[in-house]
């Protein structure tokens, strides 16, 4: 049974894989959101329809259901923001599930996770917003039309300027 299973998901797999390439322009945008860490065929395929409407991470999020949003009538004005869990479960558990496996393999995301578990942030807020992290960074991979660069750093144009000065 797992074997057939296993089959299936194998066959799911090349039937997404088939309809993606034969539209050029959804191939280009897949390759862009599996250079995103933690972003996988299943994941790529769910952002990549819904990414047709908007690349807002905002409003991606707020539709998916991983936007904290404050409750603001009745008696319990003054209670923690949370998520409401609205959305489509499955692009949610996927989001999930690639904000865990970051928050294990990659070291920028490991330290932020620590860092914040540090200050006494609770777990899952740490991976919603690692969740949210993620999804900034495929609209903004998507948006730039540049694949992800793991090491990147801004750079600063002053440092530049002293460096080029004292030489």
């Amino acid at each position: 049974m797992i074997e057939q299973i296993a089959k299936a998901i194998k066959d799911i797999d090349r039937e997404i894989r088939r309809l993606i390439d034969s539209d050029p322009t959804f191939k280009q945008t897949l390759l862009l959101l599996l250079s995103v860490p933690g972003i996988g065929l299943q994941l790529a395929a769910h952002l990549l329809l819904l990414m047709q409407e908007t690349l807002d991470p905002r409003v991606l999020a707020a539709f998916i259901g991983i936007c904290p949003i404050r409750h603001e009538s009745g008696s319990s004005v003054f209670s923690a923001p949370t998520s409401r869990h609205y959305g489509p479960p499955t692009l949610r558990k996927l989001l999930y599930l690639a904000a865990c496996s970051v928050r294990t393999h990659k070291k920028p995301f490991q330290h932020y996770f620590f860092r914040k578990l540090a200050e006494g942030k609770h777990k899952k807020l740490v991976l919603n917003n690692i969740q949210n992290k993620l999804l900034k960074i495929a609209c903004a991979v998507v948006r730039s039309q540049q694949p992800y660069i793991p090491n990147y750093g801004p750079v600063n144009p002053l440092v530049f300027q002293k460096t080029l000065t004292a030489s």
